[in-house]
């Protein structure tokens, strides 16, 4: 079993999904353990975000814009942005805690 850390919610393969909002303080807490366990893989595509997590946890996770591989059993940890950045101009500007969402997905292979 992995888990992944994603910047948005997807759904990359056929199965049954289970999404439960979370706390930011819940998601900092599966993250440090997820990684102490060895268990953690990056899916993180954005530098921005990857600093973010650095400056949450102090865990430095690669950027990695692959596309999320999951097996049975695999579970995901999402930081999603509450919005859709409007005008591309705009990305990248200085984001916090409170611009995201935060989200603990399992996955279950059908």
């Amino acid at each position: 079993m992995a888990v992944k850390l994603l910047n948005s919610a997807v759904m990359p393969k056929e199965g049954q999904y289970s999404a439960y909002k979370i706390s930011f303080q819940e998601f900092k807490l599966l993250l440090q353990k997820a990684h102490k366990r060895g268990e953690l893989e990056s899916y993180i595509g954005y530098p921005q975000n990857v600093e973010l997590i650095r400056k949450w946890t102090g865990i430095e996770v690669p950027l990695n814009r692959a596309e999320t591989d999951l097996n049975d059993g695999d579970e995901m940890l999402v930081m999603k942005l509450k919005y859709r950045v409007s005008n591309p101009a705009d990305k990248g500007k200085e984001v916090g805690e409170d611009d995201f969402e935060f989200f603990y997905v399992r996955y279950r292979s059908l």
